[in-house]
């Protein structure tokens, strides 16, 4: 098994094989797939692509099960704002009413529509969060040109990200030592846990950021990176694959900006969800 950002990844991962300047690309062309495509049916063949990709990956797939109740959330807080405070329109479809708030149609089909497309977004998160190790951002990042300087910092960034979990998951485990399942818990009661997390969590991150700084430090370490040689990114090499699938991802990007820009068809308003 291989250390990622958010948890383990089999060696024997396909991932592995394919260069980080192209995962990262990946990353570019998925996340913005969500940004200009409204048409929910369209969404919902990104998700299943995604969890296509996570099986491709051998990610495991209950990794997912641990964001369930962050999808609740999101799903609770999106309706509650496009259905009560989404703005009303004449041509709207009343379908219930409290008191002087009108709860319409198209206010929940609009909210179903933009948590799809977030579902999508948050799920292309995961996927990279699960492949990518803080040395493929940093190589595919390099590939691309981008001073040192910003390539460590990001590297830095996403190495902090994934030890903040390592420490959310050992509070957890500590919790469970002592006899609190959380998961046992009402949903008041998981939401205010949540919010106990957040000292012990900074405490943490600010004691580890001084650790680090003293380390580089006593290194001689400086971060202008000048008369450093890029050894890191000599041991990555691009393959056939590579180059054809950063082709057929370019021109996947350029088609979807021309039709999205041009004809508009990826608007929500096409949608055969829309004709009811």
């Amino acid at each position: 098994m291989k250390r990622s950002l958010l948890g383990y990844l089999p060696v024997e991962s396909p991932i592995f094989s394919i260069h980080p300047l192209t995962r990262l690309l990946f990353l570019l062309v998925v996340s913005a797939y969500p940004m200009f495509v409204e048409l929910p049916e369209l969404n919902v063949l990104g998700v299943f692509f995604m969890l296509y990709m996570f099986k491709y990956g051998k990610v495991d797939i209950k990794i997912i099960k641990n964001y369930k109740l962050a999808f609740l959330n999101l799903l609770f807080v999106i309706m509650i704002a496009y259905t009560f405070f989404g703005g009303y329109n004449p041509s709207y479809r009343v379908i219930a009413r409290l008191g002087p708030v009108k709860i319409c149609w198209e206010n929940i089909r609009w909210a179903i529509t933009v948590y799809i497309r977030l579902i999508f977004a948050i799920l292309i998160i995961i996927f990279f969060l699960s492949t990518m190790r803080e040395r493929d951002v940093i190589v595919g990042l390099r590939a691309l040109k981008i001073p040192f300087t910003i390539c460590y910092i990001v590297g830095l960034s996403l190495r902090s990200i994934g030890m903040s979990l390592v420490d959310f998951n050992t509070i957890r485990e500590a919790e469970k030592a002592r006899a609190l399942n959380i998961d046992e818990l009402p949903f008041k009661e998981k939401i205010k846990k949540f919010g106990l997390y957040i000292v012990p969590l900074v405490a943490l991150a600010v004691r580890r950021s001084n650790e680090v700084s003293n380390a580089l430090d006593s290194r001689g370490f400086k971060i202008s990176g000048k008369g450093r040689t890029d050894y890191i990114t000599s041991k990555y090499k691009y393959r056939k694959f590579d180059y054809i699938a950063i082709a057929v991802m370019l021109i996947f990007m350029l088609l979807i900006l021309i039709v999205d820009v041009k004809f508009g068809y990826f608007s929500a308003e096409n949608s055969l969800f829309y004709k009811f």
